[in-house]
């Protein structure tokens, strides 16, 4: 299959595609249009986007199609070699899995917006890149005279690419592996923080799949691509690809300040991605099926664990400090304990209903993240397998097999493979464990301590500062000025009295809110409080009665009073630091 892609009237924000898909002396074809992207588990029903849609033969013939489906069409070829698909693609939206052109650049997902044979798909593709010659082309895959090539539909799908005459570009090298960095936007680089802080990651994320000894790095590539788009305005998103990623942050003014912290994780996070999904891939999704769900319950891997390591790499590597790592852990975790989705679906439930609602809010208290909860587990089962095995194993270790037994073999692994793993490093029986913690809904708390302590460390749990959380028991978010309830704790005083989601708060025992509402909260703890609201266009007062109880207790870490040796060679192993001499 055949692509050619067009940078024409740029701010129509249409991009003329046009396909070349032989018929192989078929009489009727189905041609298919992707129905979501590999890295976001859910629907985006990219066919919405396209207009003008038409086919013709070899000679420029119109050929007859049907509708079949939202994204597939029947064709009669009519003794047509080849069919000719022509349509535009609206491209107005800029993040990391988009696709969009304007003024200044064309960026491409091709898995976005190109039709495809569903039998051809393991054969050698090529597109074609129409650009004015001043403009740069930033890709992963191999690059001729504008032209793409690759061995497969799959590749080519994966390799996203801007084209713009203001790209930035640099090099660097880690062991046997060239990296590129692209920039598209009005950002001053500080090339040379950014280029060691990315070595000193990615040489930590080689060893653990690599050989130390002989410096090759085990990586499944030999040139990686990191894809920057950095806006003026607030954005925040990245997306795996196996040679390349496409990240999107901004305010660009921001990013070598306030936002570099960010800017680290994920791109940490999307680096280890070119092992751990794009490569160590679920049994369900090898290969992809773009024509439609793609179910499967191992998010907690593929994201969970992603996130895990890809902020353990930053402290293991010393580009980050163990406070900030105790920071980033201490997040996680209270935004564990602060939703009590973990009380209604597991982890491998949300994994599968990513499909269904797993990129927004959703019904309150109605599941939990992949990302966060399969982090916190993969915490525990990496302290779990350096206590169990004195030290001398990691999940490190598990990921290192799961490349080397199931990626490198072509194929794909399942739960059961990924449990049988961890219980051999681990020298523990787990069978109950996935049931309880993995597809139950049982609390983390006890086994998240007792991991935790294997390092030297505990978890103490202490009264939320907050006032309006803890003794009201609702978040609020400002919005506009006004003070919107975001979260009512189960039980809690707001729920006994009848507060609702959405409701605005406009005043607390008859005094406006003109200042922080957990201090006005705390001047009248010991009132019968009375909440003015506005709900839907109403005024109502609402009492809430005191409970005696406290709300969204806050957890942080800390040392145990007296370690082990053993605790303090894993903490050692773990973060790189020194248990004695670490700050807090």
């Amino acid at each position: 299959m055949k692509y050619k892609v067009i940078y024409q009237n740029p701010t129509s924000q249409y991009i003329p595609i046009e396909a070349s898909i032989p018929t192989k002396g078929k009489e009727q074809m189905e041609l298919q249009f992707p129905a979501w992207r590999p890295g976001r588990y859910e629907l985006g029903n990219f066919a919405k986007n396209i207009h003008g849609f038409r086919i013709e033969n070899e000679n420029g013939k119109r050929v007859e199609f049907k509708k079949i489906t939202k994204d597939k069409w029947l064709v009669n070829c009519n003794g047509a070699t080849d069919l000719k698909v022509y349509y535009k693609y609206f491209a107005a939206e800029l993040n990391a899995g988009s696709t969009f052109m304007d003024d200044e650049q064309l960026y491409i997902n091709p898995v976005n917006c190109l039709i495809y044979a569903d039998d051809q798909q393991e054969e050698a593709c090529e597109m074609a890149i129409e650009v004015p010659s001043n403009f740069q082309i930033a890709c992963g895959a191999e690059l001729k005279e504008n032209t793409i090539y690759t061995s497969s539909y799959h590749q080519l799908v994966d390799t996203p690419f801007i084209a713009s005459a203001n790209l930035k570009h640099k090099t660097f090298e880690v062991w046997d592996v060239l990296f590129h960095i692209w920039i598209q936007g009005e950002l001053e680089m500080e090339w040379e923080r950014v280029i060691n802080d990315f070595t000193a990651y990615t040489l930590k994320q080689f060893e653990k799949f690599g050989n130390l000894r002989k410096r090759e790095s085990g990586f499944p590539v030999k040139e990686y691509h990191y894809l920057f788009q950095f806006p003026a305005v607030p954005t925040y998103h990245g997306v795996e690809h196996q040679d390349s990623t496409v990240i999107a942050l901004g305010p660009a003014k921001d990013l070598m300040g306030k936002m570099y912290d960010e800017f680290l994780h994920i791109s940490s996070h999307e680096l280890y991605h070119s092992w751990n999904i794009k490569a160590i891939r679920p049994v369900e999704m090898y290969p992809y099926d773009y024509s439609k769900e793609n179910y499967s319950p191992l998010g907690y891997v593929a994201e969970g664990v992603t996130t895990y390591l890809g902020d353990l790499f930053l402290v293991e590597s010393q580009v980050k400090d163990f406070k900030w790592y105790k920071q980033t852990l201490e997040k996680a975790f209270q935004r564990h304990f602060d939703n009590f989705g973990r009380f209604n679906y597991s982890v491998a439930e949300s994994s599968w209903d990513t499909w269904l609602d797993g990129y927004v809010a959703g019904a309150p208290n109605r599941k939990v993240s992949i990302y966060n909860e399969g982090a916190i587990l993969a915490l525990i089962s990496d302290l779990n397998i350096r206590n169990g095995s004195e030290n001398r194993a990691s999940l490190h270790h598990v990921m290192r097999d799961l490349y080397e037994n199931f990626a490198l073999q072509n194929k794909g692994y399942t739960e059961v493979d990924y449990q049988r793993l961890l219980e051999e490093y681990s020298q523990e029986v787990l069978e109950d464990h996935f049931a309880h913690y993995y597809h139950g809904t049982h609390s983390y708390e006890p086994i998240l301590v007792e991991a935790l302590n294997q390092a030297g460390l505990d978890l103490k749990m202490k009264q939320n500062s907050d006032f309006a959380q803890a003794i009201v028991g609702i978040k609020t978010l400002e919005h506009n000025s006004k003070t919107i309830v975001s979260q009512i704790y189960p039980g809690s005083t707001a729920e006994l009295g009848g507060l609702m989601l959405g409701d605005e708060v406009t005043q607390v025992n008859g005094q406006k809110i003109e200042q922080n509402l957990s201090k006005l909260i705390e001047q009248h703890q010991d009132d019968q409080l009375e909440f003015h609201i506005l709900r839907k266009g109403r005024s109502l007062h609402i009492i809430c009665p005191h409970t005696n109880k406290s709300y969204f207790p806050q957890y942080e870490i800390i040392k145990v009073k007296t370690p082990s040796n053993l605790n303090k060679r894993i903490f050692k192993k773990w973060c790189s630091f020194d248990w004695d001499t670490v700050e807090f």
